[in-house]
């Protein structure tokens, strides 16, 4: 019986498991790239060295490391630079206002717990995209989604599975950047698997394209 998947990635030192060989299935293309660094900030990443994950089996490899293009965190990122820069402008303000001021230490305070609450909402949203991940490895697809700080869902297909792989890339902003939406349907009870917003999209596809052939 196939074992399922428990548990979640992690980042950690290389194990023995990196200098096994790829399944036979897996593509001379993939096969051929060197393992690539991982950073904070990394979307798209073939053959990424220091990546486990639990219920990993014996000569499983890792083939491609996808999160949501790092674009998608402009917004989240504007504002939380906007917030950063607002109290700037309260000793402007201040002169207009009809009444009186707070003390100094309770404006303090204030603008203490303000920053508090701002390094919290980044906090938040850069763990949503962090951790909203997907992992191809030379067994199957994984599927890691992150909806919030307390809900998380995990879902896996086997490659041998796969039935069908599309993608996705409507709009300006994703045809300029390069990133889109993958869709892979399995057979069977398995769920289908959804890559949101990853780079590449077609390459992504023709990876898991040559694992089911």
């Amino acid at each position: 019986m196939d074992k399922s998947l428990n548990g979640e990635f992690v980042i950690s030192k290389s194990t023995t498991n990196d200098t096994k060989e790829a399944s036979p299935n897996t593509s001379s293309f993939v096969k051929s790239n060197h393992k690539s660094s991982l950073h904070f900030y990394s979307s798209f990443c073939k053959n990424p060295k220091g990546i486990t994950f639990a219920e990993r089996e014996e000569g499983e490899e890792i083939l491609l490391l996808l999160r949501r293009h790092f674009i998608t965190n402009f917004p989240w990122i504007f504002a939380a630079i906007f917030f950063v820069l607002l109290p700037l402008t309260f000793p402007f303000l201040a002169t207009t206002l009809p009444f009186t001021l707070p003390s100094p230490n309770t404006a303090a305070l204030f603008i203490g717990f303000y920053y508090l609450v701002l390094f919290g909402f980044v906090i938040v949203n850069f763990t949503l995209w962090y951790f909203h991940a997907g992992l191809i490895t030379t067994h199957r697809l994984i599927d890691i989604d992150l909806h919030g700080i307390l809900y998380r869902q995990i879902s896996e297909a086997k490659n041998k599975n796969i039935e069908d792989v599309t993608y996705t890339q409507i709009g300006f902003v994703r045809s300029l950047f390069n990133y889109g939406d993958v869709m892979v349907q399995t057979a069977g009870a398995e769920s289908n698997i959804e890559y949101d917003k990853v780079p590449k999209p077609s390459m992504v596809a023709d990876i898991i394209g040559d694992l089911h052939s």
